[in-house]
């Protein structure tokens, strides 16, 4: 919006020359009006005068086959996905927002259906992945709303890549399952004992990790050279992660 002064002088009554270009900017951000864009396919049906055979007007081909459409579906499948809201969350969020109301039901068989599509990809991430010269894994806790059982969320990762899965516990099966048949990869982790199975020659520890714990060395509350030892060995570590930032930068 435009916002142009006064077309003559307040002083003497002059025409004011507008600059082209805006003197100050002063933007607003504000939520567009929350609507649901709901479609109704009205179908009719017809007699033959002739024969009397019955035609039934048919639904055009890219019509859903139920009642929640696809961009719906998206921001369901985020809000339980990203931002773990509960099936009753998702309902009465909807509802608060766009004064629609689902079952339980259909909210559920949206997510198994979202599921369903991206498995494809999923996979292809995770065989993608797998076959990179330098994987990165690692695993945390993962809660589930009210859900008291605890489940893991599982990461691989390599320069181009992110692949997520969660699993019921943090165990040397998940950890295999992760990665799979490993023989030509360079796996960086964390200390857990899940990659015990690695080939020491294929196993990196995470120098973050390293670092830590380093670090609980040099403030060692007893002192002494145990404490000596671990400062001089956490400035080392830095040294190599500020070359190797120094390096990187530069590349760019």
């Amino acid at each position: 919006m435009s916002c142009l002064p006064e077309p003559h002088c307040r002083q003497c009554g002059g025409d004011v020359v507008v600059n082209s270009t805006p003197s100050r900017r002063h933007q607003v951000f504000e939520l567009p009006p929350q609507t649901l864009d709901i479609t109704e396919y009205q179908l009719f049906h017809g007699r033959c005068d002739c024969c009397s055979l019955v035609s039934q007007g048919q639904l055009p081909r890219d019509t859903p086959s139920g009642q929640i459409g696809p961009r719906l579906m998206s921001q369901i499948a985020v809000l339980a996905g990203q931002y773990h809201l509960s099936l009753n969350k998702i309902r009465q969020l909807l509802q608060d927002q766009y004064g629609t109301t689902f079952s339980i039901g259909a909210l559920s068989e949206v997510q198994g259906r979202v599921s369903s599509m991206l498995t494809p990809v999923h996979q292809a991430l995770k065989a993608h992945i797998q076959k990179s010269s330098i994987i990165h894994a690692d695993e945390t806790t993962h809660p589930r709303n009210d859900d008291q059982s605890t489940r893991w969320l599982w990461l691989m990762a390599s320069d181009d890549a992110v692949f997520q899965n969660v699993r019921f516990s943090r165990s040397q099966d998940n950890a295999k399952h992760l990665l799979g048949e490993q023989k030509i990869s360079v796996i960086v982790t964390d200390q857990c004992a899940s990659y015990n199975w690695l080939d020491p020659a294929r196993h990196q520890f995470c120098l973050a990790h390293v670092k830590r714990n380093l670090q609980q060395m040099a403030d060692y509350s007893g002192g002494g050279l145990t404490a000596r030892l671990g400062a001089k060995l956490v400035l080392m570590v830095s040294c190599i992660f500020r070359t190797q930032h120094r390096f990187e930068q530069r590349r760019r």
